[in-house]
């Protein structure tokens, strides 16, 4: 699943700025491509300690995570790494492991557990009766 767009990697980055990163022989809408899809599954890797993938839907939480990870993956390539680059790819990394040890999460597009008996699918599924004994009954 891509979590990014080139799109939002603009708004977050400025288009001027990523085609810096660029040298001047290499195809910008390809590269950029090349390097959403790289970070999206170095995010599919750190989600899929908790989550079946793929997911429903691309939690917006994930795209500027992904956009900063594609920067970086860019920036490495061509040797225009800063500090501020690193460093929101470190952020991201750092997110992406809160959520696959579960202290952090994917907000509204979070998978639910469903109440639905027939919507298990390898979860696992408690079932009780109806209780015994109690402090009223003999």
């Amino acid at each position: 699943m891509i979590y990014a767009t080139l799109a939002q990697m603009e708004r977050d980055w400025g288009a001027d700025f990523l085609g810096d990163l660029l040298p001047e022989d290499a195809v910008y809408a390809d590269a950029y491509a090349e390097a959403i899809a790289k970070a999206s599954a170095e995010i599919d890797l750190h989600l899929s300690a908790r989550y079946a993938l793929p997911l429903q839907t691309a939690p917006v939480g994930l795209a500027t995570p992904c956009a900063n990870m594609a920067v970086y993956h860019i920036a490495v390539r061509h040797t225009a790494l800063t500090s501020t680059i690193e460093d929101r790819y470190k952020q991201a990394v750092a997110l992406l492991e809160r959520i696959a040890d579960g202290k952090a999460g994917l907000g509204a597009e979070e998978p639910r557990v469903t109440n639905d008996p027939d919507a298990s699918a390898g979860g696992a599924a408690f079932y009780a009766s109806e209780r015994l004994f109690t402090r009223r009954t003999p």
